[in-house]
């Protein structure tokens, strides 16, 4: 494991932001977790809704100059799974005690969801050098002691709602960024990369399952295939024809 340092702030804008404005080489190992995010955000600009000092809003620098720019959805794949395999141990184990596989899923591209409820979303910021990775900066906003959601048609749900007790949050900050970087340098090896993509897919909400989406059609039912190299969405329609989506031409209903 690389070892990170973390930096504690009590409010910042953006975790993301934050550690974007240091010098690449400085990014590297370095995680920033805030109390209080003023301007938090998620996938296509969406603001990321958390309570001062009740959640997880962190980011954290790593070096990826060992992959090639036309795998990099290989991390949006492989930082949920570090994730999950921290909220399988204390989720599954202290409620149901039994496969996880069904209540905690990711939904295409990188959310968390727990029984089709938002738990955790992740945004990546990557640098590029030609063909090759550079630092990326992983924004991580974890719903662990907050009770209520002003944001309902996501329908937010916390570790709290789930557990009915509160989790302390520094050794789960310290838990998940060395469960993350586990999971990274698997990616390091062929091995790897083939077990992260076999995990990515067992845990792929709607996998291998019909379901409405929105798209350029308007509302339809698709069937999720999988993803293709790029990462893009494949889905079948009830023709039987194939199609691929980017992040911001289909949405889950």
């Amino acid at each position: 494991m690389m070892p990170y340092r973390i930096l504690y702030l009590d409010s910042v804008d953006s975790t993301n932001a934050h550690l974007l404005e240091k010098p690449e080489k400085e990014r590297v190992g370095l995680v920033v977790c805030a109390r209080e995010q003023t301007a938090g955000k998620g996938m296509a600009s969406n603001v990321w809704e958390s309570k001062p000092g009740e959640n997880l809003t962190f980011s954290m620098g790593a070096d990826l100059s060992f992959m090639k720019a036309a795998d990099q959805f290989l991390l949006s794949q492989a930082v949920p799974l570090g994730i999950l395999d921290v909220l399988d141990a204390i989720i599954v184990g202290q409620t149901h005690g039994s496969a996880p596989t069904g209540m905690l899923t990711v939904k295409w591209p990188n959310d968390l969801l727990f029984e089709n409820r938002k738990l955790c979303g992740i945004l990546i910021n990557s640098t590029i050098h030609g063909v090759d990775m550079g630092v990326s900066v992983i924004g991580i906003g974890l719903n662990v002691n907050q009770m209520q959601f002003k944001d309902w048609p996501t329908h937010p749900i916390s570790m709290k709602m789930i557990l009915g007790e509160e989790v302390e949050l520094e050794p789960l900050l310290h838990q998940l960024v060395a469960s993350v970087d586990q999971r990274i340098q698997l990616l390091r090896t062929a091995e790897g990369v083939a077990k992260i993509k076999e995990d990515y897919l067992s845990r792929l909400y709607r996998y291998h399952q019909w379901g409405l989406f929105e798209t350029d059609e308007g509302t339809v039912k698709r069937y999720v295939d999988g993803i293709d190299e790029f990462g893009r969405l494949k889905v079948v329609n009830e023709d039987g024809k194939s199609r691929v989506y980017d992040v911001k031409e289909i949405k889950f209903l």
